[in-house]
C-alpha cells in the first residue's frame, strides 16, 4: 500500500480547513479593539511600563487578556487545561499572537495575572471599556431594563460551629494559620434556590431588551436578597430612558421600597407583582404578570448563554477575586453576544 510521506500544501490546506471552526476568534480579533483595552490593564497596573533594573520582559498585555477570553469562552478551563491548550493549539497560539515563540505564558503567569487583575479592580474598568466599544459599533441599551440574579457555585468550604460563629463575628479562628486562612472562603455563603443548596456567590445584572448585552454587573455574596441590590443596577441617564423606560424583574424584586426607587426615577414600573393577601381574585394580577413575563423572560436567555459558554461556577475564593472572574465572565458573554449580533448586522462595525 502506497502511503504519502510529504505534502507541500498540507498547511495551507489545514489553515483552510481550520478556518472553518475559527471563525467566533477571527471575528473578535477584527471588532474588538485589544490595544485600547490592553491599554486600560497597562494604566491599572504598570504592566508594560519601562524596568530600569532589565530582567525579562512580561509577556504582552493583549495575549494575557486573550488568553483569559479563551478560558472562559471554551468551557471555563483551569489555568492548569488552558496551559496544556495553549501549547496543543496553533489556532489559540494564532489567536494571541504568539505563533513563533519559544515559551508560551504557564499556568502560574495566568494565574498571576489575573490575581493582579482583581488586586487592582481591572476587571471593572475593563468591563466598562467593552461597553463603550459596543456602544461605538451601534450597540446601545435599547428597549427595557431586564434585572435579574443568578447563583453562581465556587469551591465549597466546611466549617465547625465554632469557626463558622468566628467568621460571622467577623474574626479568624485562632487555631487558623495563614495558609489554613487562605484557603478558606469566608465571603461566599449557603442559599437555598428551589429546594436545591449553592454554596457561592451571586452575580446581579441589568441587561437590555433589544440586544440582550449585559448592561451592569453586581456581585454578592449568594444569600444576600435580590430585592437589596436593586437600585444600584438601574441606568437612569436620559440617554438610557430615551430608548426604554420600563424596568423588568420578576417577583423577588416585588417591594414597596424598589416601586418607590423606579418611581422616583422617572422610570415605568414593570416588576412582577405577588399575590396580594387582601384580595379574593388575583386575576388582575396573575394577567399582568404573565404580559410582562414575555418581556421578562428575556433576561433568561442572557444565563443561558453565559451557562453554556462558561458555566456558572468559579475555581477562585473570596469575594474580591469571585467579583473579578464573574465580571471577566460576563464581560466574554457580551463579546460572544458582539459576534452574534454583528452576524445578523446588528453592530456597525
Amino acid at each position: 500500500m502506497q502511503t504519502h510521506t510529504g505534502d507541500l500544501f498540507a498547511l495551507h490546506s489545514r489553515q483552510q480547513k481550520r478556518s472553518q471552526f475559527t471563525k467566533v476568534l477571527d471575528r473578535l480579533t477584527q471588532l474588538v479593539n485589544w490595544v485600547a483595552l490592553a491599554k486600560v490593564v497597562n494604566d491599572k497596573t504598570g504592566r508594560e511600563q519601562d524596568r530600569p533594573k532589565g530582567g525579562r520582559p512580561p509577556y504582552p498585555t493583549q495575549a494575557l487578556l486573550k488568553i483569559i477570553v479563551l478560558q472562559q469562552l471554551y468551557g471555563n478551563l483551569s489555568d492548569e487545561e488552558m496551559e496544556y491548550a495553549l501549547l496543543d493549539r496553533m489556532s489559540w497560539q494564532h489567536f494571541i499572537g504568539l505563533t513563533h515563540v519559544r515559551d508560551l505564558p504557564d499556568a502560574r503567569t495566568i494565574w498571576a495575572f489575573k490575581n493582579q487583575l482583581a488586586q487592582v479592580g481591572g476587571a471593572a474598568t475593563l468591563f466598562a471599556d467593552v461597553q463603550r466599544q459596543l456602544a461605538g459599533a451601534g450597540l446601545i441599551a435599547k428597549g427595557g431594563q431586564l434585572i435579574d440574579a443568578t447563583l453562581v457555585s465556587a469551591p465549597t468550604t466546611h466549617l465547625t460551629k465554632q469557626e463558622k460563629q468566628s467568621v460571622d463575628a467577623g474574626n479568624t479562628p485562632d487555631h487558623w494559620t495563614n495558609k489554613v486562612a487562605a484557603h478558606k472562603d469566608t465571603d461566599a455563603h449557603w442559599t437555598a434556590k428551589r429546594n436545591q443548596w449553592t454554596f457561592g456567590y451571586k452575580a446581579h445584572i441589568n441587561a437590555d431588551q433589544a440586544n440582550k448585552l449585559i448592561q451592569v454587573i453586581a456581585v454578592t455574596p449568594a444569600n444576600v436578597s435580590d430585592t437589596t441590590v436593586f437600585a444600584p443596577l438601574l441606568d437612569t441617564t436620559l440617554k438610557r430612558s430615551q430608548q426604554g423606560k420600563t424596568v423588568h424583574a420578576d417577583r423577588g424584586y416585588d417591594s414597596a421600597k424598589n416601586r418607590a426607587t423606579v418611581k422616583a426615577m422617572k422610570l415605568r414600573d414593570g416588576i412582577a407583582c405577588n399575590d396580594d393577601r387582601k384580595r379574593y381574585d388575583q386575576t388582575d394580577i396573575h394577567q399582568r404578570n404573565k404580559r410582562l413575563a414575555k418581556i421578562r423572560g428575556r433576561v433568561e436567555h442572557v444565563f443561558g448563554g453565559w451557562e453554556k459558554t462558561m458555566g456558572k461556577h468559579i475555581r477562585c475564593i473570596g469575594l474580591v477575586r469571585a467579583t473579578t472572574t464573574i465580571t471577566l465572565q460576563a464581560l466574554v458573554y457580551n463579546l460572544r453576544r458582539w459576534v452574534t449580533l454583528d452576524s445578523r448586522g446588528a453592530s456597525a462595525a
